[in-house]
């Protein structure tokens, strides 16, 4: 595997080359000023300058993945702390707009307060061609409660904010059709791919996990190991921040392959009584999330523990799979 600086001709792949075309308009690249002022007015946690950094292997050899296998963080989330769909810029277009007007096919008119007029957008999802933008949701690559269990419940709420509304790298937010945003949530690749574009879809996964130094745990390791096999993912550019990993406190990027876990030594008799074993709670209802975030249960997410989340339906209110969150 090598890492180094690599011109954009060499590093960006098929996808990026096409995001790299549109914004030779003169619109882009009064589009891409404003968001690189923002984040150097906004925050610190992009101080340092950003650098390419290429993960590469021999070619049809699936290669070792950049990333760290951990257990998930399942408590503590709350979609509020990452504040999100924010105007950085103040054109009164905010992070959902700006993501509309980056990856339209066609570029709609602005009027006063950005209201857009025309335009059209194709879903990475589906290939699915729309003229109505209304038809589409802005996906998070990595879904806010699942970063929140992977690494970014040790961030403050500016580097939080940042991930949530990131500009900067076209793979972290990607209008797609609003149903299948829906049905994907918070699910990780080893529970949801896209129905088109599934190598595509893996590549950025990775490559957005990498750029925030977020682990994965097991299930996830083993599917995206899986994945990059079967896709034949040789070449992987990440978009790297050297000085957030040291801010927010996380441990720079080590390269830890998925392994079984070794057969424990036969241990001795005990002498004393053996503890008895926890009692496993029953699911509960709860009649309101406020309750429920006192018996310390959330968020209920459905991946996550399907009977609780069965009973305690009624409290998702957005219907995506994240009760009381």
């Amino acid at each position: 595997m090598e890492a180094g600086q690599l011109s954009n001709e060499q590093a960006l792949s098929v996808s990026e080359r096409k995001v790299s075309e549109r914004s030779a308009s003169v619109y882009e690249k009064t589009l891409r000023l404003r968001v690189f002022a923002y984040l150097l007015a906004s925050t610190t946690l992009l101080a340092a300058t950003t650098a390419f950094s290429a993960l590469t292997a021999p070619a049809a050899q699936a290669f070792d993945l950049p990333l760290t296998v951990a257990a998930d963080q399942l408590s503590g989330y709350e979609r509020s702390l990452f504040k999100h769909w924010i105007d950085a810029d103040k054109d009164r277009c905010d992070t959902r707009k700006e993501v509309l007007i980056q990856e339209a096919v066609s570029l709609p008119k602005l009027s006063s307060g950005c209201v857009f007029t025309g335009g059209k957008w194709i879903s990475q999802y589906d290939n699915l061609a729309t003229t109505d933008y209304s038809t589409l949701d802005i996906d998070h690559m990595v879904p806010l409660s699942e970063a929140w269990r992977s690494g970014a419940w040790k961030w403050s709420a500016a580097q939080r904010e940042a991930f949530a509304n990131d500009l900067t790298d076209p793979r972290a937010l990607i209008a797609v059709t609003a149903s299948l945003n829906r049905q994907k949530s918070d699910q990780d690749p080893s529970t949801w791919l896209p129905p088109e574009n599934k190598c595509l879809y893996v590549s950025n996964w990775i490559a957005i996990k990498v750029r925030y130094s977020l682990t994965v745990d097991t299930a996830e390791a083993n599917a995206l190991t899986s994945l990059v096999a079967q896709c034949n993912i040789t070449s992987i550019t990440a978009f790297s921040l050297p000085a957030y990993a040291i801010t927010a406190g996380i441990n720079p990027i080590t390269l830890v392959a998925p392994t079984t876990t070794p057969t424990p030594a036969p241990t001795p008799e005990p002498t004393t009584k053996p503890t008895a074993a926890p009692k496993v709670k029953k699911a509960v209802k709860y009649s309101t999330c406020a309750k429920a975030r006192a018996a310390g249960v959330t968020p209920i997410v459905r991946s996550k523990n399907k009977s609780l989340y069965v009973l305690n339906k009624a409290l998702d209110r957005d219907k995506d799979g994240v009760a009381c969150e």
